[in-house]
């Protein structure tokens, strides 16, 4: 142990943890008008798959990041997996769309386990630079997961059906629980653990929500986020029922978009040796807005192929892969190792439960162009930008 931390785990393990839960919210995506056929619903009723599942995973970080804090990381976090698995086979044998969302729901709540968590152990073994460093890798995963996941589902619905997806995912989490079981080490002493009594939980978020930078930074994620949970949830629509794309092809646009997220925190990294995190974040926040605007300019200009819907939302995924990793560490790096869990699960409650909100609005609402994403997508990084300011340039500054 150095200065009081533990030895941290492999990255790669981390890496997969999040990954497979991440996957679970969009694996689905290409197969969602057969899915409403199947299961003779409207695709806005199917839709709500998303704001379901991201509204699950926000609440029940709650819950699971103090029981972290109390009974150790690992415990959690296999237990948290196992509830996975069994959820994505309730899903794929799903025969009615109120037993699919309520599947979904303890998918999303098993599958909260492994952010919650990787992020509180990242806070248990590593601090400053090194802990935005180790924090990027989580962000990777965060995005590659649900952006990779059409592309694989893509296929998986075309050659076997829309339930192939489920049980890939149900694969998945056998092979991570497996990982976890054998190679992760507990990072939480006993003598450091928190035991979440129900008061002292509910003063620990008031003093968390008060901590006006952990505040701002996990602020920033959600709104940062918020243009990739807009574009989950509308993307499917814009391309493949208004455009026509095959769900295959679908499948390849989407993955186009890991490559420039996973290019910006290998960039922000490298930058972080000559540039402070803020001046990045600041930067991400930039490319973020940018894109935004780019998007609502080929919105109103009716555009009818997925380039240019690709090509602006791929200037601001740029700018949320500046500021992922960064926001997450700065934010844990605010507040005690011993309330980490609970910080990573507040954090995480107002990203996904931002998501949730956005991605509801949009499934009740009719879109046959790239307008209404359009509009979704510069509000959100408005409000990240603004954020971005009023933290950097106001509360930072004073103190």
């Amino acid at each position: 142990m150095k200065n009081g931390l533990s030895k941290p785990p492999p990255i790669a393990l981390l890496f997969i943890m999040l990954f497979a839960g991440q996957i679970a919210s969009t694996i689905f995506i290409p197969g969602l008008p057969n899915i409403a056929l199947d299961l003779d619903v409207s695709i806005a009723m199917v839709q709500k798959m998303v704001p379901t599942y991201l509204a699950a995973f926000a609440i029940a970080q709650l819950i699971i990041g103090p029981l972290s804090d109390r009974f150790g990381r690992r415990i959690i976090v296999l237990c948290g997996i196992i509830i996975f698995i069994i959820a994505s086979l309730l899903c794929a044998f799903s025969n009615d769309i109120s037993v699919l969302l309520i599947s979904r729901l303890a998918q999303a709540t098993g599958a909260c386990s492994t952010l919650v968590i990787s992020r509180a152990i990242i806070r248990d073994t590593s601090e400053g630079v090194a802990a935005a460093r180790a924090m990027s890798y989580v962000a990777i995963a965060m995005a590659v997961g649900p952006i990779m996941a059409p592309f694989v589902g893509g296929f998986l619905t075309a050659w076997f059906g829309w339930r192939a997806t489920f049980i890939f995912t149900s694969s998945i989490g056998i092979i991570v629980f497996t990982s976890v079981f054998l190679m992760l080490k507990e990072t939480l002493p006993p003598e450091k653990r928190n035991p979440p009594k129900v008061t002292q939980l509910f003063e620990t978020y008031r003093s968390l929500l008060r901590n006006k930078q952990f505040a701002c930074y996990s602020i920033i994620v959600a709104f940062a986020s918020g243009a990739m949970q807009a574009y989950i949830v509308s993307s499917p629509i814009i391309f493949i029922v208004v455009m026509g794309v095959k769900p295959e092809v679908f499948g390849f646009y989407i993955m186009v978009m890991p490559s420039l997220f996973v290019l910006a925190t290998y960039i922000s990294r490298r930058l972080s040796e000559y540039i402070t995190i803020d001046k990045i974040i600041i930067i991400g926040g930039l490319f973020s807005f940018g894109g935004g605007i780019l998007q609502l300019f080929f919105g109103l200009m009716l555009v009818e192929s997925p380039l240019p819907v690709l090509i602006a939302f791929a200037i601001s995924n740029f700018g949320t892969g500046l500021l992922l990793a960064n926001c997450y560490a700065q934010a844990l790096n605010s507040v005690k190792p011993e309330i980490a869990g609970s910080a990573s699960a507040l954090g995480g409650c107002l990203h996904f439960g931002y998501g949730a909100i956005i991605t509801f609005i949009l499934a009740n609402i009719e879109q046959t162009s790239s307008f209404v994403f359009s509009v979704a997508q510069l509000t959100t990084t408005t409000f990240a930008i603004t954020t971005i300011i009023i933290l950097i340039f106001v509360v930072k500054a004073k103190n």
